[in-house]
């Protein structure tokens, strides 16, 4: 026999609380989801020509909810996280602008 599985039931009632709580973060977490999927789609299928200049205002959109994100979950690492990749990106675009 299989056992119960609340790990679904969980996950659902985790998805119905925040939305309660904040739905634009909920929506906008989706969409940095989303983002994020295409920016490993477009790494993963154009690799060793990734069009940088295409995957790094992504990078942008995404990072940017991400510390939306992180400043209205109150959570330090995170916002941590992605101030310092948004920082080291812009790096590396700034770079790939002088170089082109």
């Amino acid at each position: 026999m299989f056992m119960k599985n609340n790990s679904w039931n969980k996950t659902l009632q985790f998805l119905q609380a925040d939305w309660k709580s904040n739905p634009l973060r909920l929506a906008l977490e989706t969409v940095n989801w989303a983002l994020n999927l295409a920016i490993a789609l477009i790494f993963a299928i154009t690799i060793p020509d990734v069009p940088l200049l295409i995957v790094y205002p992504i990078f942008f959109a995404a990072l940017s909810i991400s510390i939306y994100s992180a400043i209205s979950r109150g959570s330090f690492g995170l916002l941590i996280t992605s101030i310092t990749l948004f920082a080291i990106d812009i790096v590396g675009f700034i770079r790939l602008l002088y170089n082109s």
